[in-house]
């Protein structure tokens, strides 16, 4: 009997739970963000020198067009302070498995209880809430609850992807981080660990 992974599989998933598992603002509404307008970045950008050392940088942008003078290290160091300003904004943009889970609890209102639900939280909530289940029952080893509550863990992480991609609130595949992807791998392999198991003692 392989109980020994079960219970390395289902710790594993408290660990999984803290990397990336979501950008919640794609690069593009990201670029929307006022730090970042009339940035290098942010629109379409046409530069000429007009100097042996300064460049003139034109910034198109839907509404107009504007004129920048500045010197070469100027222009690099302006860059890098965009490529950097972007960086942190996506940093903030991201969560990780317990940030989604928790963000259900925190948006609840004890005056308003039922209408401050939001549905689209939910799924991490339990997911949370299933994984602790998980790592109980594989040192219970009941390979049932196992096999189900996993299958239930798998059903809610693709479930949670298709409602955010189908209301819009995802934009990109890109928004969906490695972390997601790591978890969904690791309750695949708890599935088949509990499957195999199951089906091992009903032969003895």
């Amino acid at each position: 009997m392989s109980f020994k992974l079960l219970k390395k599989l289902t710790l594993l998933s408290l660990i999984v739970l803290l990397l990336p598992f979501f950008q919640t603002c794609s690069d593009k509404e990201l670029m929307k963000n006022s730090l970042l307008k009339n940035s290098p970045l942010s629109e379409v950008v046409k530069t000429k020198s007009i100097h042996q050392d300064s460049v003139l940088v034109i910034i198109d942008s839907d509404s107009n067009t504007k004129e920048f003078q500045y010197t070469f290290n100027e222009l690099k160091k302006k860059k890098q302070e965009t490529v950097n300003r972007f960086l942190s904004l996506r940093d903030e943009a991201t969560m990780n498995g317990y940030q989604l889970g928790i963000q259900f609890v925190q948006n609840l209102e004890s005056n308003n209880f039922l209408d401050s639900i939001n549905v689209l939280d939910l799924p991490f909530f339990l997911i949370l809430i299933i994984t602790c289940l998980l790592i109980y029952f594989s040192f219970k080893k009941k390979t049932k609850a196992l096999l189900i509550l996993s299958v239930l863990n798998l059903l809610l992480l693709v479930g949670y992807l298709l409602m955010y991609f189908s209301t819009g609130f995802f934009e990109d595949i890109n928004q969906v981080k490695f972390g997601y992807y790591l978890f969904v791998i690791n309750s695949i392999l708890i599935i088949i660990e509990s499957y195999k198991i199951r089906n091992i003692k009903h032969f003895l």
